[in-house]
């Protein structure tokens, strides 16, 4: 299962092979955000946590340098929780009656744009 995750030197089939990465986290957030969206404990540490891992993974992924992760973890971190807050208002309010899955839906979109501007970023050279 390790080779699955390295890269294979084709740009498109690494691109491919990220983006499987970024929806097996988008998947876990939208997973984790339904489990503890009634519990005392929240999910936002564990978003963060799990955000922070996604971008880690995918710049261990592209083989880039730590000063690049912790800029973008840090920037992700961010910029997840602002949109996925504001977004996430934005849908309760017009969708009320469909609850958690407002905040389930915000968490998934939220973390496939995430991932998709990390690979942008550190992957440039290698998606010609």
């Amino acid at each position: 299962m390790g080779s699955i995750f390295k890269r294979t030197g084709n740009g498109k089939r690494d691109f491919g092979k990220a983006n499987l990465i970024i929806f097996l986290f988008a998947s876990a957030h939208a997973l984790l955000c339904y489990l503890l969206h009634d519990t005392s404990v929240g999910d936002g540490l564990f978003l963060t946590i799990l955000t922070i891992a996604m971008v880690f993974c995918l710049i261990r992924f592209y083989g880039s340098p730590l000063d690049v992760f912790l800029g973008l973890a840090f920037l992700s971190c961010f910029a997840g929780f602002y949109f996925g807050t504001s977004v996430g208002d934005y849908l309760h309010k017009t969708f009320p009656a469909m609850g958690v899955f407002n905040n389930m839906i915000v968490t998934f979109v939220t973390t496939e744009i995430l991932g998709l501007a990390t690979v942008l970023v550190v992957a440039r050279k290698n998606l010609r």
